[in-house]
């Protein structure tokens, strides 16, 4: 049957690898990947000879395994002379009688006087270090993956936080609002100060969390009290202050200003 029901109980077994598999391709958006688990599968050399592999989750084909406690693995000497790249990879196989089983395995490449080259993987094979022995030393491990990002990870990167805005003496909130996604913040400036604005004054302050690495200085528009218009600008400090930068008086005073400030906080 084509359409079937995985989540669910239909009276006989049918639950299969493979329906898994499609469904963990699925919600992962990979076949073959290391999800942020444990030690993400981290390998240190214990010695020439030796490699720890440490905990963590992955997928080979859609199939879901992990790596519960530190594992051993042992590569093979060197040859004096010569280099050689070896590969760690998480192999999936499948028996005959359809017994299936992921497991750490150390692939070991060719000796050579040249530049070294990985050796040959299968679609079976997920790749996770290289390992370069250089003569009968092995050097440090190269990572050959990225963990997938968790879905709580990804939910934090697109949800919207609101910042507070606390406005400096004489100056009135028209529309001011501070949000973040992840790691852009948009500020809307929209104030008015009962007197005459200076260059430098303060306008508003926010929270240094929501304030960028360095000075930014943004366009804006100010008005003077019979709503003419003037370029002007607006500088956000890393301390939270947000103030007038200048405007072009042009013999007005400006007393509103309004801008759309966005930046990476």
């Amino acid at each position: 049957m084509s359409f079937e029901i995985v989540d669910g109980m239909t009276g006989t077994k049918h639950i299969s690898s493979d329906d898994l598999a499609a469904l963990n391709t699925a919600t992962v958006g990979k076949a073959d990947c290391v999800l942020r688990y444990g030690d993400d599968f981290k390998l240190t050399m214990a010695s020439a000879n030796s490699a720890t592999l440490g905990t963590g989750v992955g997928m080979v084909g859609g199939k879901r395994f992990w790596n519960q406690a530190a594992t051993s693995l042992t590569i093979q000497s060197g040859t004096q002379g010569q280099k050689r790249n070896d590969l760690v990879v998480a192999r999936y196989a499948k028996t005959s009688a359809g017994i299936e089983s992921i497991t750490p395995v150390v692939i070991k490449g060719t000796p050579t006087t040249g530049a070294a080259a990985d050796p040959a993987t299968t679609a079976n094979d997920l790749k996770l270090w290289r390992v370069p022995l250089d003569g009968i030393n092995a050097g440090t491990p190269v990572k050959l993956f990225e963990p997938v990002t968790p879905l709580a990870t990804l939910g934090e990167s697109v949800s919207q936080s609101l910042g507070s805005i606390s406005m400096a003496s004489d100056w009135h909130n028209y529309g001011c609002s501070l949000s973040r996604i992840g790691s852009t913040v948009e500020l809307v400036v929209n104030s008015i100060k009962t007197s005459s604005a200076t260059a430098g004054e303060p306008i508003l302050t926010i929270p240094k969390g929501f304030a960028p690495p360095v000075e930014l200085d943004f366009a804006c528009v100010a008005f003077d009290e019979s709503d003419y218009p003037m370029s002007a600008w607006v500088a956000a400090m890393p301390d939270g202050r947000v103030a007038v930068k200048n405007y072009l008086a042009n013999g007005h005073s400006g007393r509103q200003f309004k801008a759309v400030c966005r930046y990476f906080a």
